[in-house]
């Protein structure tokens, strides 16, 4: 019966699945000395704050017709009355769209990890020898058992460990015939919703791209993704886009003095490569890592001063940052692996992103060998990198959604010089970006910058429109990213 009614899926995944990065796409001499361990960020969080209505109010009288319905009915008064409610119930809606985030991360683990099976991954160059699209439905079933068979018993592989605990968390038990059963159906179905999902965000944002006129077009692109599961996966290109960024702003002198407190928003978790889905190495997070390494390499920060907060929604996220840190109080390094297909036609690398990938951590950290991928028609390179235990102590991960909350009570002298959120914002839309804007602007100190790769309209004290755009191609097929830099007056 399945196999009458899934290759269909199956197909249809692999056709959406790639236009759907598409999309996000198009969205799309240093100094080597360690940071001291004595300046450590901080372990002991401070409290957080949530927005309140007076400080909300003018962005909900400048959104009156585009609230939500739970406010946009109400008068002033009886708006102020419910708004506490509102953010409560708001943060928590939030925070559970974290679920269908990793669904969407386990659909990727499906179709592109190796740590499980043997078969070949769903992409067009390893598809080719059986078939092509032909092919890929029974590929993708065979990868499917080959899934659930693991799940029985995943022993130390983390990444099969979590897509246990997520069938367990909905009283699915995969070591069971009955469970095996009930996993492949849930794993189908959240196999279609990606599909229906990705097929959605392709319609909206190619809709969104024929509008007419700038702000028009970015209030539309605002609502494209409003819905979509917050994944915390993440890759290199985009680093390489913020790196770019980093220099071209030094030497145009966008930067007063040296950055001293950064702080990423959304700082991404590596559980299945966001552009290749490669799995063969333990999950990592890259952003604040490759951050660190660029301030230093052009000279923006100074080791000793620098510190770095990461904010994120998700437990997976803030917990792998915190173990980081434990292991680097008992001087173990954190190491990074970055792969880098060499001869996959669907990327064929910019010369200078290459370079890029062959320097990333040289500032942070020493080259060591890094994992062995594993066999098959596309060609990967892999660097890796011991980063020194005491820059991973100058990095502190908090729980904050920035849509409603901020930490609590920043001294002018603890307010941050750059604040970072790539791939974040665009997916809240427009009044929840303004909240978002909000928050960021008073962690800020004045003349404080906000960079972002989504372009946006701040409200006063940040300057409205970006006085530094760079876009950057990571590969010859064109795909790239724009930076926006927003400063506080």
């Amino acid at each position: 019966m399945r196999h009458r009614v899934w290759p269909w899926l199956i197909v249809a995944a692999i056709v959406a699945g790639g236009a759907a990065v598409l999309i996000v796409h198009e969205r799309r001499a240093a100094s080597r000395a360690p940071v001291p361990a004595s300046v450590a960020a901080e372990t002991t969080a401070p409290a957080t704050v949530r927005i309140s209505y007076e400080e909300a109010r003018p962005l909900l009288d400048a959104f009156h017709d585009r609230l939500p319905a739970e406010l946009k009915a109400k008068t002033p008064a009886e708006r102020e009355s419910a708004w506490t409610e509102w953010a409560r119930a708001h943060d928590a809606e939030v925070r559970a769209r974290l679920a269908r985030g990793d669904e969407d991360s386990i659909v990727n683990f499906w179709m592109y990890g190796t740590s499980f099976t043997s078969r070949p991954r769903t992409t067009a160059q390893d598809l080719a020898s059986r078939g092509g699209r032909a092919g890929a439905a029974d590929v993708l079933l065979g990868r499917l058992d080959d899934l659930i068979a693991a799940l029985a018993s995943p022993g130390s592989n983390e990444r099969l460990r979590f897509v246990r605990q997520v069938l367990e968390q909905r009283g699915i038990d995969p070591a069971t015939p009955a469970g095996r059963e009930r996993a492949r159906t849930y794993l189908v179905e959240i196999h279609e919703r990606v599909i229906g999902d990705n097929a959605r965000y392709r319609r909206a944002a190619q809709a969104a791209s024929q509008m007419g006129g700038e702000e028009a077009r970015l209030a539309a692109f605002a609502s494209v993704y409003s819905d979509r599961g917050l994944s915390s996966d993440t890759s290199l290109p985009i680093d390489f886009a913020l790196d770019e960024t980093l220099k071209a702003a030094k030497s145009t002198g966008d930067f007063a003095g040296l950055v001293r407190r950064v702080a990423i928003i959304g700082p991404g978790l590596d559980f299945t490569d966001k552009a290749d889905g490669f799995d063969f190495y333990p999950q990592q997070t890259i952003q604040p890592f490759a951050v660190v390494d660029s301030l230093l390499r052009h000279g923006i920060a100074a080791p000793a001063d620098l510190r770095v907060t990461t904010f994120d929604l998700s437990p997976r996220v803030n917990q792998h940052l915190d173990a980081a840190r434990e292991r680097a109080l008992r001087g173990e390094p954190y190491v990074l692996q970055l792969p880098l297909p060499t001869n996959d036609p669907a990327h064929v690398w910019e010369p200078g992103f290459i370079d890029y990938w062959r320097r990333c951590g040289d500032a942070i950290g020493d080259a060591i060998p890094g994992l062995s991928p594993p066999p098959g028609p596309t060609r990967v390179d892999v660097r890796a990198v011991n980063v020194r235990p005491a820059v991973v102590l100058a990095i502190d991960a908090r729980d904050l959604n920035v849509v409603l909350e901020r930490p609590a009570a920043l001294a002018e002298d603890s307010r941050y010089d750059l604040i970072i959120a790539t791939n974040v914002l665009v997916y809240y839309d427009a009044f929840e970006q303004a909240l978002a804007l909000q928050n960021i602007s008073s962690m800020l100190r004045p003349g404080g910058v906000f960079l972002t790769n989504f372009a946006v309209r701040p409200s006063a004290p940040i300057e409205p429109t970006a006085s530094l755009v760079t876009t950057t191609y990571w590969d010859r097929q064109r795909n790239f990213d724009t930076l926006f830099w927003y400063r506080r007056r």
